[in-house]
């Protein structure tokens, strides 16, 4: 098996082994349009009803083991839905911080 010169003392990530069996398109994006999300990244979106149920059963999950958590936000893409980050709130009680 003969390996391209090109390879040689260069970086391997995720595109090389992604494209490694077949050429990339020209025409094909990385990223999403509306929020600079990778398109390869499977993340949660807000506009699954099955993904929405897990996304409260986290922040629920959350809200009950961390108690100085006042509340969580989960920030999504408003054009697509997708997940981005999220948002927690912390109580502002000092008995809370050591």
């Amino acid at each position: 098996m003969t390996k391209s010169k090109s390879v040689f003392n260069t970086p391997l990530d995720r595109n090389y082994f992604k494209y490694k069996d077949r050429p990339k398109k020209k025409d094909e994006v990385e990223v999403t349009v509306c929020c600079n999300q990778s398109v390869d990244h499977e993340v949660a979106n807000v506009n699954n009803e099955e993904d929405w149920e897990s996304i409260q059963d986290y922040i629920e999950r959350n809200l009950r083991d961390y108690t100085n958590t006042e509340s969580i936000t989960p920030i999504s893409c408003k054009k697509c839905g997708r997940l981005i980050q999220y948002l927690s709130k912390l109580k502002d009680d000092k008995k809370h911080w050591r």
